[in-house]
């Protein structure tokens, strides 16, 4: 499982990520508490963590958030 942690744009983030496959990563959406949200994903926890940030960053919105994607 994944965690992002973002202030802002909470939504924006869990349509870039939730239900999508990228670079052979799939991601779901378990959980969303206060600012964090948790994600399953296939494949490696640190792959998909790398995967997920960045995403993130290379969206529209990626260069202005500020956010943390850890995994455990």
């Amino acid at each position: 499982m994944i965690v992002v942690q973002s202030p802002l744009k909470r939504d924006f983030i869990i349509s870039l990520l939730d239900g999508n496959t990228i670079q052979s990563v799939s991601f779901k959406l378990v959980k969303q508490e206060g600012m964090n949200m948790y994600f399953e994903h296939s494949g490696d926890g640190e792959t998909a963590a790398k995967v997920a940030k960045e995403t993130i960053k290379k969206s529209e919105f990626g260069p202005a958030l500020f956010f943390r994607v850890t995994h455990e």
